[in-house]
């Protein structure tokens, strides 16, 4: 289907946040992510599709795409979405992805890296919005104290007695013992991460060591992006 581009904004640094309507029927959970597509030319290696998380709640009613633009060493597809004009169109496949609240009487533990933080907040906006909150504890790890959402985090952690956030800023990374201290039963506690590639790697590989089986550890990588 065909969305448009309603509305571009800068956040924080180099993060911009593109908002587009759709006219058809569009149904996802908060979390999950979609296929784009965008024709441009010239296309570098990597094409002119991408999966993108919706860091849109389903709730405001826009399909919202947040992400780091570089300028000149973006990505052709990057250049072609930060060039579009408002009212002009994409299209779009989708949604997909496992990273979602499914139950509410489990246990959550969500581990973001950098800009991985867009399925998360997308999540926590709806669950905001429905004034109702599972226990999760958010691993928000970043390159420095700039944190993207952060008063939005910050907010909701006042506002929720379920939710607590733990903020990494490199080069302190997460340890076992940071999973460790977090008090629960990991065997039953869903994981979600989401961020750069080797970081998924890298914290799948502590949680297998805890005993954490792969069946409660899901994922959305982000490619391109430097390590955390």
């Amino acid at each position: 289907m065909k969305i448009r581009l309603k509305t571009k904004k800068q956040l924080l640094g180099n993060v911009k946040a593109y908002d587009f309507e759709f006219e058809e029927e569009f149904i996802w959970r908060a979390g999950q992510y979609m296929i784009a597509k965008i024709d441009h030319e010239p296309k570098d290696l990597r094409g002119k599709m991408r999966f993108i998380t919706i860091s849109s709640a389903p709730h405001e009613k826009v399909i919202r795409i947040t992400t780091r633009f570089f300028g000149k060493k973006a990505s052709s597809f990057k250049k072609a979405l930060d060039s579009l004009k408002i009212g002009k169109h994409i299209e779009i496949k989708g949604p997909d992805g496992d990273i979602f609240i499914g139950d509410f009487k489990k246990n959550y533990v969500f581990i973001a890296g950098g800009i991985g933080i867009t399925p998360f907040y997308s999540i926590l906006k709806q669950l905001e919005f429905e004034d109702k909150m599972p226990r999760i504890k958010l691993l928000y790890a970043n390159k420095d104290k700039k944190f993207l959402f952060d008063a939005f985090l910050n907010d909701i952690s006042e506002k929720f007695e379920n939710f607590k956030m733990f903020k990494f800023i490199s080069p302190k990374k997460i340890k076992p013992s940071d999973i460790k201290r977090l008090d629960l039963n990991l065997k039953k506690t869903i994981f979600f991460i989401s961020g750069p590639e080797n970081m998924i790697y890298k914290i799948k590989l502590l949680l297998n060591k805890l005993g954490v089986k792969d069946e409660n550890m899901k994922e959305d990588y982000f490619t391109g992006y430097r390590k955390i």
